[in-house]
């Protein structure tokens, strides 16, 4: 017959007993005490975020030495399954984009690019946004970024290039802080990033440094949504460039009925001019070209 399980607070007084704290040595829990706590199952703030976030199908694996997923990375599920395990949907979707088809068409005025599908496989795993934030669930898809730059004269008189961005990219639902929204430090972190890349183009050496990040949330930011952010260089002083930008997500719904060419039925759900659409956050930042930029590896110009 099977010995009775003791129960967590006999497990507590047994490990605690005066005989064992002054023999203490460091060890790993005992086992009769771990088989407690496991009966516990997950925490409830676990469970809160599993309730309040829909269920997705299981993603497939992205492919070795990149934790971004492409487009020939697609499952078997069905044409209306979450858009955030369908890259291939995703993809289209964003193709779609009324915003994207128009910087598509002006190709001498905006440069389209992916960055970090740039960085060397052996740097991109260690890049924050490149690498820890890929993936399934989080940042699925490389964000897409268009640059426009031109030159102007700064205050001094000597020319410059003051350069805006638009980025376009998807926020999964594994990046959420309070359940069923969007961590407000991956915000500031996605500002970071693109207002880095929008003023490469203001320093010699294409590296500049954050001095300073201001963001103003101005409404929750939802997971499984397609997001625009805009960034623009608004004055350039020598090493010092200043930034400013605005990020919007679309209306479009978490999961969306797509027909057999992976098309959104209603491309209104698509536009930043639409009613649903949310500006959750502003920003503005002080980047500097760090003295040592010569000794650094460049990840922001391609």
């Amino acid at each position: 017959m099977a010995a009775k399980m003791p129960s967590l607070a006999q497990a507590t007084k047994w490990l605690l007993r005066p005989s064992r704290i002054q023999n203490f040595k460091p060890v790993s829990l005992p086992a009769v005490l771990e088989s407690c706590l496991h009966q516990h199952g997950p925490s409830r703030s676990a469970v809160v975020h599993e309730q309040a976030l829909p269920q997705t199908q299981t993603p497939v694996p992205p492919v070795e030495g990149s934790p971004f997923f492409t487009q020939s990375q697609t499952n078997s599920s069905p044409i209306q399954a979450v858009i955030q395990d369908d890259t291939t949907s995703l993809d289209a979707v964003i193709s779609q984009l009324p915003l994207v088809q128009s910087l598509r068409q002006s190709r001498k005025a905006y440069k389209e690019s992916r960055p970090h599908l740039a960085i060397p496989p052996a740097i991109r795993q260690h890049h924050f946004v490149g690498g820890s934030l890929a993936g399934s669930g989080k940042l699925a898809l490389a964000p897409y970024m268009w640059t426009s730059s031109q030159k102007t004269k700064t205050e001094s008189g000597k020319a410059a290039h003051v350069s805006s961005v638009i980025s376009v990219f998807h926020i999964g639902r594994d990046l959420c802080g309070h359940p069923g929204f969007v961590h407000g430090g991956l915000l500031s972190v996605l500002f970071d990033e693109v207002f880095a890349r929008c003023v490469s183009a203001a320093f010699p050496s294409g590296l500049g440094m954050t001095a300073n990040l201001n963001v103003d949330f101005r409404k929750p930011a939802l997971p499984d949504r397609l997001y625009v952010l805009r960034a623009e260089t608004t004055k350039v002083e020598g090493r010092k460039a200043w930034v400013e930008g605005k990020m919007t997500y679309l209306p479009l719904p978490l999961s969306t009925p797509l027909d057999a060419k992976n098309l959104v039925p209603d491309v209104e759900l698509l536009s930043e001019d639409n009613e649903g659409a949310v500006r959750v956050s502003e920003a503005r930042a002080l980047f500097v070209e760090p003295k040592f930029a010569d000794s650094m590896v460049s990840v922001y110009r391609t």
